[in-house]
């Protein structure tokens, strides 16, 4: 074994070792309903007696997590999307069961339980660590720095002595030209849960060998789970009184949006549970002028719902990528939201936010001094790239490019463990080199 690759992302993760073979190993992991490579993001909190004065906290991630919430709402704890907090300077920690949990204990936690139901604990020895970061990290005001500095914070006491950062869409670059032989300009697009990061190479040949050279790099935090938050701002939030009114002292006022925009994101979603916002909309009901539906989004915060209503957005996104239409469903206590979705109006939602991404193409070209024609291979990466509208414009953009994509979930892992055996490559491929035993 010699370093693993870790693409953590906002919405799945994954693990590869280069084995003395040359092989790649994808880190997998056994689950009832079969075996795994891809472990998702997720954390659950819960506590158990343990025989002493007080109750001992237990974590577990992935599909486990999934499992533990199950097995213990609403007396747990559950996180997703934890990345979005990585360069967030104004997140310092949260309160789980009276401890502090910062950034760096989150993301640490999730690692140990990838470690720990991993099929190759030994490729967890390793001392180097390779590990993707988007070109822009989420979230308003968000420092690369900041986020560097607490993924090493993280990983140090995990035993690893050096951790490098690739951009995730040059990793799954580097896994996908291995292969190829002849010159090229290639475009890959590297579309996941919180960001969506385009980059550009030259693919040449030199000294009897094919040599990537970065032309550009681009990236913006829009990508799944904007599309999430499309569904949840059209279906669930009027549902729950979404654009309603009030009555102050007289004067009509719109319904407060800021309780929707928490609802519709879910590192905010559970502050509507926080004594004083839950106290305000309950307060609020009284003078509502529906408060049928202000109601049912109370009903909503205590019963805990959105796992349950993320998991129908995710397969609502998912059938749409397979079919022209499809049913959101949600059912919490007693209340029932349930309405049929065509493919044409969700790509109408979603319509500012592939503008934005088809900007983002061509500021990627703008850097990189060439023209669309000038692409010849353009390589899709990551799990938004499912979405036929995020395929369709780049059929659109390149229409005389091939149009690529394979291991869609696995390619920036994949590259990021050769990347890390590989002192040339890394030489041109590595954002930044740490060395944690400093």
């Amino acid at each position: 074994m010699h370093s693993i690759g870790l693409d953590f992302g906002t919405t799945n993760s994954v693990a590869c070792v280069l084995r003395e073979d040359g092989d790649i190993h994808t880190v997998a992991f056994d689950r009832p309903e079969g075996e795994e490579r891809i472990f998702p993001t997720l954390l659950t909190f819960w506590q158990e007696e343990s025989g002493r004065s007080r109750a001992r906290t237990c974590v577990e991630g992935g599909q486990w997590a999934i499992d533990a919430f199950t097995q213990n709402e609403p007396e747990c704890r559950f996180l997703k999307s934890i990345k979005t907090f990585a360069g967030n300077p104004h997140f310092t920690n949260t309160a789980i069961y009276g401890a502090s949990y910062g950034f760096e204990d989150l993301m640490r936690a999730f690692v140990l339980s990838m470690r720990e139901r991993g099929d190759m604990a030994e490729a967890w020895r390793s001392k180097r660590i390779v590990i993707g970061r988007p070109i822009r990290f989420a979230g308003l005001n968000a420092s690369d720095d900041l986020a560097i500095k607490r993924y090493g914070a993280a990983l140090k006491p995990l035993g690893f002595t050096e951790m490098r950062i690739v951009y995730e869409p040059l990793a799954a670059a580097y896994y996908f030209v291995r292969d190829l032989t002849e010159a090229a300009n290639v475009f890959v697009a590297d579309l996941g849960g919180g960001t969506s990061d385009f980059s550009i190479i030259r693919l040449v040949p030199r000294g009897g060998a094919m040599v990537m050279e970065p032309l550009a790099s681009r990236g913006l935090d829009i990508a799944g789970d904007r599309f999430d938050y499309r569904i949840i701002d059209r279906i669930v939030s009027p549902a729950l009184g979404k654009g309603s009114e009030y009555d102050s002292l007289g004067k009509t006022l719109p319904f407060p949006i800021s309780y929707y925009t928490r609802l519709a994101r879910w590192n905010e979603v559970y502050m509507l549970r926080t004594n004083r916002i839950y106290a305000e909309i309950v307060d609020l009901k009284r003078y509502s002028f529906a408060p049928e539906r202000i109601d049912k989004l109370i009903r909503f915060i205590n019963a805990e719902a959105a796992f349950d209503m993320h998991a129908a957005v995710a397969k609502t996104k998912r059938d749409l990528s397979s079919q022209d239409s499809a049913t959101f469903r949600l059912s919490f206590d007693g209340t029932v939201i349930e309405t049929d979705v065509t493919r044409r109006q969700f790509e109408s939602w979603i319509d500012p936010d592939m503008k934005k991404l088809d900007a983002l193409v061509g500021q990627a070209l703008q850097e990189a001094q060439l023209d669309a024609a000038d692409i010849d291979i353009v390589f899709l990466t990551g799990g938004t790239s499912f979405v036929p509208a995020v395929r369709a414009l780049f059929d659109h953009r390149f229409p005389g490019a091939a149009i690529q994509s394979s291991d869609q979930l696995v390619s920036i892992a994949r590259g990021l463990a050769l990347i890390g055996d590989d002192e040339a490559g890394a030489a041109l491929m590595t954002d930044q080199i740490v060395d944690l035993d400093a």
